[in-house]
């Protein structure tokens, strides 16, 4: 009896919000060593320029030696009542065994046949090949020639032509101003304050009693002795806002320039290939209609891929080391700040030094980098128009927005 050919691809579990990054490989998308594949009728079928078939011809003559070898290794350690082992006849292992040796063979050779093709033509491609569907069956007991085919979407080639001086992005700018400043020194006095009616009854308004600007109040915001005078404190405060404005600012320039590279570049994907790509792998079932409601926060995700990409191929833009241990660095010394600081530079390296040794971590640093230096060469290649904006205008700009 014979048994259906299943997909000789990998398992990936992709959730559709986290897929973008994953999605465009280029020659390294298969885990499997490249090898040159002999005897391997292997064509290359465009539809379009975003959609191609692949199609690997495999005759029984390449295969049976491997499988007939891979029989030989089973009955030398097959244990099965009846027989020593070593001695099991090749019939009972064939049969017992044979089938799944055969999909096994074909597994891996079908694999490295689609990796050297796709290493050999340099393919682009989105996702993973899709196996078309097939009425083929395995049966050790009858080998036959096999096809396979696989669908695949190509990576459209991105020229980004917004990058130039001809785009403007306006950045706010903002200085802090006394009256901010002292609106801020207040709210904190009031926040830190004592209720003066804790038994009020239901429905009465609290009553505050402000905290004094004193040194008690300066140890409980920002630690003992790290303040220790009401201009140091409003100082700090102004550093604090100052700081926050100017983040707030540069994430709005940032999501300024996203939003423009994508209006102005186009940029066509194999729609319907990555929904097919999208449900078949997908860690949990998911149905049409949530690809659809879905697709477009998608599509928008691994357009900005495609984009960054672009930029960072035509530009030669890197991420060593160094600089992923720098950001990672800056990171670190950032959340410590949040926290009054205290801690020196020995103790910082060394925390980074311990970090850096989590995969996780080093792949969240090299991303933070990368992103870090593509936006500076981006803003460095584009029109960015500077307007003075009082800070409460900035966050009610953003609010808007």
């Amino acid at each position: 009896m014979g048994v259906r050919v299943p997909p000789p691809a990998q398992n990936m579990n992709v959730v559709i919000l986290n897929v973008v990054k994953n999605l465009v490989h280029l020659t390294t998308f298969f885990l499997f060593e490249l090898k040159f594949i002999s005897k391997v009728n292997i064509s290359q079928k465009n539809i379009d320029d975003l959609n191609a078939i692949i199609s690997i011809e495999l005759k029984k003559e390449e295969y049976l030696p491997k499988v007939e070898k891979g029989i030989s290794a089973a009955k030398n350690n097959a244990t099965i009542k009846g027989f020593r082992k070593g001695h099991v006849p090749s019939a009972i292992i064939k049969k017992m065994y044979g089938n799944s040796i055969l999909l096994d063979e074909l597994n891996k050779t079908v694999s490295e046949a689609l990796n050297s093709h796709i290493e050999k033509e340099k393919l682009e491609i989105l996702g993973r090949p899709l196996p078309v569907p097939s009425d083929m069956v395995v049966d050790i007991q009858n080998p036959i020639d096999f096809t396979f085919e696989y669908e695949i979407g190509l990576a459209p080639k991105v020229k980004v032509d917004a990058l130039d001086k001809k785009t403007t992005i306006e950045k706010s700018v903002v200085v802090i101003d006394d009256k901010t400043l002292n609106s801020e020194v207040d709210k904190l006095s009031e926040r830190y304050g004592k209720i003066l009616n804790p038994d009020r009854a239901e429905g009465e308004k609290p009553e505050f009693e402000k905290a004094e600007l004193n040194q008690e109040l300066f140890d409980k915001i920002y630690g003992p002795g790290i303040v220790t005078s009401i201009e140091e404190f409003k100082e700090k405060v102004r550093k604090e806002l100052q700081d926050f404005a100017d983040k707030s600012a540069e994430n709005k320039v940032k999501e300024d320039i996203y939003n423009t590279l994508l209006e102005k570049t186009a940029i066509q994907l194999p729609d319907a290939f990555l929904k097919k790509f999208i449900k078949a792998t997908n860690e949990k079932p998911i149905d049409d209609e949530q690809i659809e409601q879905e697709y477009p926060q998608f599509e928008k995700g691994l357009k900005w891929n495609l984009i960054t990409n672009a930029i960072a191929k035509e530009n030669e833009i890197k991420v060593e080391f160094e600089d992923v241990k720098n950001f990672s660095k800056e990171q670190i010394k950032a959340q410590f700040m949040m926290y009054g600081g205290g801690i020196t530079d020995e103790m910082i390296n060394s925390f980074n030094d311990s970090m850096l040794a989590k995969e996780e971590h080093v792949k969240k640093s090299y991303e933070g980098a990368m992103e870090q230096k593509l936006f500076t060469f981006i803003e460095s290649q584009l029109n960015i128009s500077e307007k003075s904006v009082s800070f409460d205008d900035l966050f009610n700009k953003k609010i808007e927005g």
